[in-house]
């Protein structure tokens, strides 16, 4: 990621939309009193309130950074994890075609990380983590890559768990508190939890494709299990 796009997330975490919404409104009153009004004071009035509100929107507007924009950072920087079956034959033979791979994707949340407070009250975070499980004829196979949205820092774990070391899969939640602003929020975050020889914990967003994952996965681990007895 260039210096440029770090500087664009950058300015999605710290600049405040505020300047740009009373830009629009101050224009907006101006604009109205303008049209409205015979009295040559309420004139100079409206006048100020429309330039000003102009100035404070260009000012708002300026390097602006959307939910949209950094959504579309995040596609560039999780594309090309998914396994390519075409180039990849052996790979493609060996999953299950009765469960689908299962993509997970969250905000990460911890000390000293940029937060920022969208208008659907949600909270995205500086890092970022995407993973793909595949359900092959033998075990797990798991692609991760935690992101930063704010630097180059880029972290990819492959590994393929046997399900004969995995005893179960299930989601676990908790509470986090943090400082958003100046203001305390309490999220709930969800993990996909392996248990087994390998344990591994994978952020997510709770979904149902999860819960029939999980479903599904349980019942392959049943038929390692009588297949081993």
């Amino acid at each position: 990621m260039d210096q440029k796009q770090i500087k664009r997330n950058l300015n999605y975490f710290t600049k405040s939309d505020t300047p740009l919404f009373v830009g629009i409104g101050m224009l907006i009153v101006g604009v109205v009193l303008y049209f409205v009004t015979y009295s040559y004071l309420v004139y100079i009035l409206a006048s100020v309130l429309a330039v000003t509100g102009l100035v404070l929107m260009l000012i708002g507007a300026s390097g602006r950074v959307t939910d949209a924009d950094i959504d579309a950072c995040i596609g560039t920087l999780t594309e090309g994890m998914a396994v390519d079956v075409v180039e990849n034959p052996k790979f493609a033979k060996r999953m299950l075609p009765q469960i689908p791979a299962l993509h997970l994707q969250s905000y990460l949340y911890g000390d000293s990380l940029r937060y920022k407070l969208t208008k659907s009250g949600a909270v995205r975070s500086e890092l970022y983590e995407a993973a793909i499980l595949y359900a092959l004829d033998s075990g797990l196979y798991i692609v991760r890559r935690r992101v930063c949205l704010l630097g180059d820092d880029c972290e990819q774990q492959v590994v393929e768990i046997p399900y004969a070391d995995i005893t179960g899969l299930e989601v676990t939640e908790s509470e986090k508190v943090i400082t958003v602003g100046k203001k305390l929020h309490t999220l709930t975050t969800a993990m996909l939890c392996i248990r087994g020889a390998q344990p591994m914990e994978i952020p997510m967003q709770n979904t149902a494709d999860v819960d029939d994952f999980i479903s599904r996965v349980a019942r392959v681990l049943a038929e390692h299990a009588k297949m081993s007895e």
